[in-house]
């Protein structure tokens, strides 16, 4: 299932602002997130606008907060977000809405923002293949599977950094507002229960290595070993992209 055209599109312009968050993340993370929450309807349509939806259909997206009376983390499962269909016939009309839960995005920078936006524009895409599956979905285990593995398909086109940002700032956030207590939560969910949330079909959010470089800075009482391992990261990946291309010339030779 191809929903965009425009993967090394997106790539170009939030890749640029991975490495600029990073540093923020390392040096200047209130304002980080101050500015994020700033920004954050303008991000949400700037991702959007890559995509082209189904001819024929209306797509209405929503971004607020779950009316809860107590406070919630983004480790906590009141802070999900969706999309679904409203209707399917050509009386009612064709219409699907997209909600994006601010109390668990609105922190988050662009690139970070983009794995989750593209998740739930796949979804978009699926309905009018057939919407009767589609409400099925919504209560038979294997069909949500089914459909949660093609949106996680299309989120592993864009780079993996955008998954890690988004990774990273959660873990950050965590810490900033619990402590080590938060970010270990956060870093448990990923690692342990975010693949099976809401029926399953996710991939696992946080790899071996990820996870063993937490534990060090969790041991060490030093959260700058999490994120300077994330900006070597980014380092060894461009170093990679540029053995590759002189590959690829020598190639074309």
């Amino acid at each position: 299932m191809e929903i965009t055209n425009n993967v090394n599109t997106m790539d170009s312009k939030y890749l640029r602002q991975v490495k600029k968050a990073r540093q923020e993340l390392k040096y200047n993370r209130k304002n980080f997130w101050n500015k994020n929450r700033v920004d954050f309807n303008n991000n949400i349509k700037n991702l959007i606008s890559f995509f082209k939806f189904p001819d024929g259909w209306v797509v209405n997206v929503v971004a607020s907060y779950f009316l809860l009376d107590k406070e919630v983390m983004p480790y906590d499962p009141d802070v999900w977000s969706f999309s679904d269909l409203i209707s399917a016939t050509p009386d009612i009309g064709y219409n699907m809405i997209i909600f994006f839960n601010k109390t668990d995005l609105e922190f988050l920078s662009a690139p970070a923002l983009l794995p989750i936006v593209v998740h739930e524009v796949a979804h978009v895409y699926q309905a009018p293949r057939d919407p009767r599956k589609y409400v099925l979905s919504g209560v038979d285990v294997e069909i949500n599977k089914e459909f949660e593995r093609e949106a996680v398909a299309e989120e592993r086109k864009f780079s993996d950094e955008f998954r890690k940002e988004n990774l990273l700032e959660k873990i950050l956030y965590c810490y900033d507002k619990k402590g080590w207590k938060g970010a270990k939560k956060m870093v448990q969910y990923l690692r342990e229960e975010d693949h099976d949330a809401l029926g399953g079909g996710y991939d696992q959010e946080m790899t071996e290595e990820e996870y063993n470089i937490f534990l060090k800075a969790e041991d060490e009482k030093d959260i700058d070993i999490l994120i300077d391992y994330f900006i070597d990261s980014l380092k060894e990946e461009k170093k990679e992209d540029k053995e590759e291309e002189k590959k690829d010339k020598k190639e074309d030779k």
